[in-house]
């Protein structure tokens, strides 16, 4: 096998090859095509039909990262019945920091560490360099922007517009690449190992392709383009009035 996999790398053969040398000589299930057993990699507390457990990992300090920045934030003022003011708080105290600290540094509730896993191995697994630094842009750039807007909802503070216009983009542009990636490399890091016919014959396809990889991806998409559309009608309307007080 270790001759096989060298051979697989030197001569271009591919993943594929490798995949299925090592599923007939491990017997393994069929799961990833970079990872055939991901339930055998280091750090993986669970097999792939196991829940795992809610509790381990809660612990982490990391953890506080997350209480920090929704103390932050609700710091500012209560977001309400905002919908933009809740958005921008989801964002800014969970979602784009939990993708640096939960996905790629696989730290964190072990239970979603491992869901990162599952659903696409390019995350602490393999340690991809361009998801990785995806994930060091939503922290360094994403978060300080999302925190800036929830504040300037809150505090109807005059560059909202501006905020969300740029966050909007850039979580767009973010989930395209990402999303594209994926697929110029034929969903292998995803439980998608029959691409591309792409049935609903099991729970992963189901449940990480179907709902998460692609689903919960294009909330990313919809939900900005949502932003953006508003942000224009609202400044629109607010360049009218002004032309019409002159």
């Amino acid at each position: 096998i270790d001759r096989a996999i060298e051979w697989s790398v030197e001569g271009g053969v591919g993943y594929l090859a490798v995949f299925r040398l090592l599923q007939s000589a491990s017997g393994s299930e069929m799961s990833h095509m970079v990872y055939p057993n991901l339930a055998e990699v280091e750090g993986f507390s669970r097999d792939l039909n196991y829940t795992g457990v809610i509790a381990e990992g809660w612990d982490d300090p990391l953890n506080l990262a997350f209480l920090t920045l929704l103390a932050l934030c609700l710091a500012c003022g209560l977001p309400g019945s905002s919908f933009h003011a809740w958005w921008a708080l989801l964002n800014a105290a969970i979602i784009h920091p939990m993708d640096l600290i939960v996905g790629t540094l696989g730290r964190g509730p072990k239970y979603l560490s491992d869901e990162y896993a599952v659903m696409d191995t390019r995350y602490w697994p393999l340690d991809d360099p361009a998801i990785s630094c995806i994930s060091y842009v939503e922290v360094i750039f994403m978060v300080p922007l999302c925190y800036f807007w929830y504040k300037a909802i809150v505090q109807g503070k005059w560059y909202r517009h501006y905020c969300a216009l740029q966050v909007s983009t850039l979580q767009i542009m973010g989930c395209i690449i990402y999303m594209y990636a994926e697929w110029h490399q034929g969903f292998r890091h995803l439980p998608a190992p029959d691409w591309p016919s792409m049935s609903f014959d099991s729970r992963l396809k189901l449940k990480y392709f179907w709902l998460i990889f692609v689903g919960c991806n294009l909330v990313w998409v919809v939900i900005p383009l949502y932003v953006m559309v508003y942000t224009f009608t609202e400044l629109r309307a607010l360049g009218q009035g002004k032309e019409k007080r002159h």
